[in-house]
């Protein structure tokens, strides 16, 4: 098993094992979350600063130095910066489930886990919807995801594959996570790392027509949000048709040809992608064996990669 970078022993299954005072209830929660959602697997977590909102400080300029020659002098350089505000979209659901069903039932253990696994996964899609389509200035509740982020072609970083097909156009991300780039964030102060489950007990409740029956009834709570320090560490492939003919070997080698474009320095690759494209991808292996390659990452898991860049579906 490969060994975890610093980028790699700071992601949430990371947090999750490391972190006094994390209840087990969530540290569990935190597990499956990332069986159901490989965007989570790469991506480091850390704690907002300011909250459910996190200010980060981004250059947009670099000073330059300039040559000198003697007796003469040299121009003064300042870096240019802006701040940019991220926030935490928080999602929370109840679950309820029959008492007279779960006391009835062979295997009353199992029936509620089995609910409860059916709860996380649905939170971690919409985690998932969150960090690629959310869109605060549409409606505050979510943080900008990143097709939001990467909305126009004019960003050269949003690069078009040429697609035409109405309905059926999808997009690959290329993202470098570190805490210097693309990380995942959730609210400051909170001890369950933005996670919460509160199993309530025994209540009376309502059906859909307003008559009282018992059940058994638990809380969950999820807190993520989306920021990036560095525009430079996240590369969006949009336009692409996954019906072209030889789409997986076209997307594969215009990855191969962008990814130096990404930040430099430390960090984690991922190439973010719907599960559609990861089969065409593993398609395109066959023929692409010098350029996409099946390796492991740190926890053991099986993944296709373009040199360290990990194919992760999304």
């Amino acid at each position: 098993m490969a060994v975890l970078s610093l980028t790699d022993q700071l992601t949430s299954l990371e947090v999750a094992k490391r972190t006094q005072g994390i209840s087990e209830d969530s540290r569990k929660i935190i597990e499956e979350l990332v069986q159901h959602n490989e965007l989570l697997i790469d991506a480091p977590l850390m704690e907002a600063n300011e909250g459910t909102v996190h200010s980060t400080l981004v250059r947009t300029a670099i000073p330059h130095g300039q040559h000198r020659g003697y007796n003469e002098g040299v121009g003064q350089g300042s870096s240019q910066t802006k701040t940019i505000q991220d926030v935490i979209s928080n999602i929370e659901i109840y679950s309820t489930v029959d008492k007279q069903l779960v006391d009835e039932a062979a295997h009353p253990t199992e029936l509620m886990q089995s609910e409860q696994s059916a709860f996380i996964e649905g939170l971690s899609q919409d985690i998932t919807d969150d960090l690629i389509y959310g869109n605060h200035a549409a409606d505050p509740r979510y943080t900008n995801g990143l097709a939001t982020r990467l909305s126009s072609t004019s960003n050269k970083f949003c690069i078009s594959m040429g697609g035409s097909a109405s309905g059926s156009m999808t997009s690959v991300y290329l993202i470098k996570w570190g805490m210097d780039k693309a990380r995942i964030i959730y609210p400051r102060g909170s001890k369950n790392a933005g996670v919460e489950y509160n199993y309530l007990g025994e209540q009376t409740v309502k059906d859909g027509n307003g008559r009282e029956y018992q059940a058994y009834r638990a809380h969950y709570r999820i807190a993520r949000g989306l920021a990036i320090r560095n525009s430079m560490s996240v590369i969006r492939l949009c336009n692409i048709d996954p019906t072209a003919s030889n789409i997986g070997k076209t997307v594969a080698e215009k990855i191969v040809r962008v990814m130096p474009l990404l930040a430099r320095g430390a960090g984690t690759v991922s190439i973010a992608c719907n599960a559609e494209m990861k089969g065409l991808f593993n398609v395109a292996a066959l023929g692409l064996t010098n350029i996409i390659l099946p390796s492991e990452d740190p926890w053991g898991n099986e993944v296709l990669k373009i040199g360290n860049a990990r194919f992760r579906e999304c």
